[in-house]
């Protein structure tokens, strides 16, 4: 046990490098949707919020009857250890490295972000959650309303790779999404793709994911953009949202997670970043319309 040390602590930081729009929370009107598809910006910055379960841990394998063929019969086999996978959430919607700890309740707020809504692929909220953690083999995720995404984010794009995006879009093969240039020249364009109510696989640390609302269970069309907004994330409030990872060895570790919507609460600090809070605001608080959740068991 002594050759064993522990790992240091987790340090996941988001990278999203992104031109930033800071608008101050307000209540806003409903106003008409002019195009058949539509790249929603938040009304201010995202912000980012991370929530650690925990480091690595170790235990001791349950111990096997009957040794090796030195071992006297019946006896307890040498302990193995486990590898005990811990994870955490990092959350956050549209370009923003900031960062702030979690509410006591171990809560985590989503603003809507840069997503899209078309009538074809449906709504690509913004609300974005990537897994940081130890020892992770694997990554599974369900969630019992409404389905899920992946946000992949395409940088230093060149001349052909714009044309070549251009084209799927035109063709309907991915979702439309805006191809946008930053100060110092550079092309970047996010990728959302819909990975339904279910999704499996292999642990990739920088992986991102969002809350899906399908082309079946979207809002009407021609409610005003901020009211479908809303009732997209509606359909979340109540939800469960449960993350399984797995380690190399086959051991698993679970966490529920319960899930809201409703009028967040934003605070605002010196320097004009903005958090979002996972509690609904009062009378006189600001807010942006989100979704947040809350870890059960």
């Amino acid at each position: 046990m002594e050759s064993i040390h522990t790992p240091a602590g987790l340090n996941d930081r988001v990278l999203f490098a992104a031109r930033q729009e800071t608008a101050e929370p307000r209540r806003r009107t409903a106003e008409p949707r002019r195009r058949p598809w539509l790249l929603r910006t938040a009304v201010c910055a995202a912000c980012a919020l991370t929530l650690v379960l925990g480091g690595i841990s170790l235990r001791p394998a349950p111990a096997v009857s009957g040794g090796g063929t030195d071992a006297p019969v019946g006896a307890a086999a040498e302990p193995v250890m486990q590898l005990v996978p811990t994870f955490g959430l990092t959350a956050y919607a549209a370009t923003t490295e900031t960062a702030y700890g979690p509410e006591e309740n171990g809560g985590i707020g989503f603003a809507v972000g840069e997503g899209c809504t078309t009538p074809e692929f449906g709504d690509f909220t913004g609300c974005l959650f990537r897994i940081t953690g130890e020892n992770i083999e694997r990554v599974s995720f369900s969630i019992d309303r409404g389905g899920l995404y992946r946000y992949q984010l395409h940088d230093n794009l060149t001349d052909e790779e714009i044309d070549g995006y251009r084209q799927a879009m035109a063709e309907g093969r991915i979702a439309p999404a805006a191809i946008s240039q930053r100060d110092d020249g550079t092309w970047y364009m996010p990728e959302m793709t819909a990975l339904g109510s279910t999704v499996e696989e292999d642990y990739d640390p920088d992986a991102l994911y969002g809350f899906w609302v399908s082309p079946e269970e979207m809002a009407p069309a021609g409610l005003g953009i901020s009211i479908e907004a809303q009732m997209d994330a509606d359909l979340f409030d109540g939800g469960l949202l449960t993350v399984t990872v797995t380690s190399g060895d086959g051991t698993e570790t679970t966490q529920d997670y319960r899930l809201h919507s409703g009028q967040l609460k934003v605070e605002w600090t010196g320097d004009g970043d903005m958090t979002v809070l996972p509690e609904l605001a009062g009378p006189d608080d600001l807010f942006v319309y989100g979704i947040y959740a809350v870890p059960e068991n």
